[in-house]
């Protein structure tokens, strides 16, 4: 793609444009945003200092250079910012705008590494100018980072020192290379952020792998901003620079090894260390060859009205089964816009909105329908859309589509004694830290103590595309994307912290490699992972295998996590004998009593047998009335999410009649049912129930 780079003489905004170039981007034009008047302006988004020297940019890589005086200011300071007249960041969209006309770029290369501010408004500008964000740095580990820029050649000095441990007199003008050893040692005694995150210092490069010429200083004086006795405030004013031939007079290439090629390399060679290498599972390219042969055979009706639960104490419903059959469309778009007209419709008869959705469980009959849905589905969001699951399932015949939605508000507004938080992790750059969104979702929504994530796949986050690797290395990315996510949502969380987990499969013959796989995770056997012990709480796992997936993985993880102490959750099993098989239920409870999970396994001897099916759908409904009794915790279960062989008639005739079922055993507190038909349940012969349940 042609590149515009935004730089500000910094360590990072250069190499990430080396990062670009290393991906085979092609940097067409910088970019710099200068102050009116001063070398230090009031800005949360632009270093200014240096801005003297930014010309010389142009000259040194012999590319043009746009630049655009900031009128605006730092006015809309939230997390998420919305278009603001008078705001800086309105400068940086007129600027982006231009360069856009007259150089035809697609990109645009920002050195963002932690700050969310700065990320979330250069992505806000992106989007409205239809460009990709580049952001190779993104959460990268400061400390190989920085070691990383210094190996590679490029050469930056200190320009700005604002930290405790950082003198003006001595530091100020130190090349970066002499000042690494430094900023460890302040990193490691007084938590100093390496790369000068936290504004500890700006740096100034003056000569890197792209660069024709080098920049030289022949005169700079110190100007100290603020004599504070422990961290003083002091920065460079160049009065004097030029730029200075190198000995070839070509840029050399910026030549970087892949963090994203690395991270999986290191994956492979650690497994193979503990397992032994040579297992033909590990490295098979995939393909798919699931039987779609019982999509002909399911006669479940499509029409079913939505079903809804229980509004719980702390704010959270669910809306099962939207889907778009009453659309005079037959088509896909047709069927999407239907949908959304009859979700508005339960939305408004319960006092919700849109805003009020945190997760979306979305089935397709047709994965190549992904892309025209999408279409539709994103003008009904807006900033930060809610994180999604979308998995291709064996639907109604005529059904081309099934929305299921999570939903929440607070039942009591915040005040100065209850401090909530909800927040969307909505990354759109790409980089090497994990995939972008495809889609209209956000890879993570956090309310309080809970983080819902949206279902993730095996995509190289640099590139976007599908790893070409077999099954194995494809739930190990599944499983690295997913605890990069959770770090991201919230700073401790981690894989432990996980409560629910769903993973969908296209081939049953994968899910020997993928329990494998998921059981390193969670440090759990094989048995742990589908009951649990209850010295150990394990998760509640859900193993499905489904037609397709988006892109065409092979593996799709999706997690619900609470941050609690996972020490200090409960589970509990019970087993159902019956005539013609069991039924199996674990729920796993939350350190702090006010959220569970539950999974229910109804599996019978013979598959062909002919069994009661009141009968069954009553003992279903009362082995998970037991269970969430022996939870011992006032818990509303929300949404049993009932995956179903669909080629099994048995299965077919119990889930029509297990939402009236429950509601006989449970009343008004009956949890939304959302019925998925799928190709097989590797754990249980029938049925398999997932249930999400909050106080």
């Amino acid at each position: 793609m042609k590149v515009v780079a935004l730089i500000s003489g910094g360590k990072d905004s250069c190499y990430n444009m080396m990062q670009c170039v290393a991906a085979g981007h092609h940097i067409a034009a910088l970019a710099n945003l200068r102050p009116a008047h001063t070398d230090e302006l009031d800005s949360y988004m632009y270093q200014t200092v240096g801005h003297q020297a930014i010309e010389l940019y142009a000259e040194a890589m012999d590319v043009p250079l746009y630049r655009r005086t900031i009128q605006g200011s730092s006015l809309d300071t939230s997390r998420d910012y919305h278009q603001t007249e008078g705001d800086e960041v309105e400068d940086l969209y007129e600027l982006l705008r231009l360069i856009k006309e007259k150089e035809g770029v697609e990109a645009v290369s920002v050195g963002a590494i932690l700050s969310d501010y700065q990320r979330v408004r250069v992505e806000n500008v992106c989007f409205r100018l239809g460009l990709q964000p580049l952001a190779y740095l993104w959460r990268r580990d400061q400390e190989s980072l920085l070691t990383e820029m210094i190996s590679s050649d490029l050469h930056a000095i200190l320009i700005k020192v604002a930290a405790f441990g950082l003198d003006p007199e001595k530091h100020l003008g130190k090349s970066l290379a002499d000042m690494e050893p430094y900023l460890k040692q302040l990193s490691q005694k007084y938590g100093v952020h390496i790369c000068g995150e936290g504004g500890e210092y700006e740096t100034f490069t003056l000569d890197c792998p792209l660069f024709k010429k080098r920049l030289v200083i022949d005169a700079a004086e110190t100007v100290i901003h603020s004599a504070d006795a422990f961290a003083p405030v002091g920065y460079l004013r160049f009065t004097a620079l030029r730029t200075e031939s190198k000995a070839s007079g070509v840029a050399a290439v910026a030549v970087a090894r892949c963090p994203c090629q690395s991270a999986m390399d290191k994956i492979t060679e650690e497994v193979e260390y503990a397992d032994g290498a040579g297992d033909d599972h590990h490295h098979r390219e995939f393909t798919s060859d699931a039987d779609l042969s019982c999509q002909q055979g399911h006669v479940l009706p499509g029409d079913l009205p939505p079903s809804c639960s229980f509004r719980s104490s702390r704010g959270y419903q669910w809306i099962s089964g939207i889907n778009g059959q009453q659309s005079q469309d037959p088509g896909i778009q047709g069927q999407t816009a239907a949908a959304f007209i009859l979700l508005q419709s339960e939305l408004n008869s319960r006092g919700w909105s849109m805003k009020d959705i945190v997760l979306v469980h979305l089935y397709v009959s047709h994965m190549e329908d992904f892309g025209p849905l999408n279409t539709v589905y994103k003008k009904h969001f807006g900033t930060n859309p809610p994180a999604r699951v979308c998995v291709q399932a064996q639907l109604p015949a005529g059904q081309l589509l099934q929305m299921d939605c999570l939903l929440h508000t607070w039942t009591e507004p915040p005040t100065e004694d209850s401090f909530h938080q909800r927040e969307a992790l909505h990354v759109q750059s790409l980089s090497h830290w994990a995939p972008a969104n495809i889609g209209p979702y956000s890879q993570a929504l956090r309310v309080d103590d809970a983080v819902f994530c949206a279902g993730q796949i095996a995509l190289i986050p640099c590139t976007m595309q599908l790893v070409k690797a077999g099954t194995w290395m494809q739930a190990q990315l599944c499983v690295s994307h997913v605890r990069k996510v959770l770090e991201a949502a919230i700073s401790c969380l981690s894989l432990a912290h996980v409560i629910q987990a769903h993973c969908y499969s296209t081939r049953r013959q994968d899910i020997p490699i993928i329990r494998a796989v998921l059981g390193r995770m969670l440090e759990t056997t094989e048995e742990e992972l589908i009951m649990g012990p209850d010295s150990k709480p394990a998760p509640s796992l859900v193993l499905v295998v489904v037609p397709a997936l988006p892109k065409g993985a092979a593996v799709e993880l999706h997690i619900t996590a609470i941050q609690d102490d996972p020490s200090l959750r409960t589970s509990c099993h019970m087993t159902t004998k019956l005539g013609y098989g069991h039924i199996k239920c674990h729920t796993v409870t939350s350190a702090d009593r006010c959220t569970a999970s539950l999974s229910l396994c109804l599996a019978v001897v013979d598959p062909e047998i002919s069994a009661d099916v009141g009968e069954v759908t009553e003992a279903i409904a009362s082995a998970f009335d037991k269970a969430l009794k022996k939870t011992e915790a006032e818990l509303v279960p929300l949404c049993a999410r009932v995956f179903y062989k669909c080629d099994h008639s048995l299965g077919q005739r119990v889930v029509e009649g297990l939402e009236d079922t429950f509601k006989k055993f449970l009343g008004e507190s009956s949890p939304s049912v959302a019925l998925v038909p799928v190709l097989d349940l590797p754990d249980c012969r029938i049925l398999h129930l997932s249930c999400w349940l909050s106080a």
